[in-house]
């Protein structure tokens, strides 16, 4: 994908929703690498980011890419139940 973009005084730049996107930089506060390269300037997403959001229960999520749904409070529950079995001496 081509496009051409503005840069304003501040030397900001917009990148297009479309390659926002693509490269999964949907929701801000991504870090880009910029660099040189013999055919102009290069921006590149840093490859170790990890997408964090904060869940609506105040829980902070890490996604790996896959997308998974995880019920907090049951998770919760059976935790607590393994340690009660252990403490019972039943496992």
């Amino acid at each position: 994908m081509k496009k051409t973009i503005k840069m304003d005084r501040s030397g900001r730049v917009v990148l297009p929703r479309a390659m926002r996107e693509k490269y999964g930089l949907v929701d801000g506060g991504h870090r880009l690498e910029i660099f040189e390269s013999p055919d102009g300037i290069v921006l590149r997403p840093r490859p170790e980011e990890i997408p964090v959001e904060r869940h609506a229960s105040g829980w902070v999520v890490f996604r790996s890419g896959e997308e998974q749904t995880v019920d907090l409070g049951q998770a919760v529950e059976e935790e607590r139940e393994h340690r009660h079995r252990q403490v019972r001496g039943d496992e």
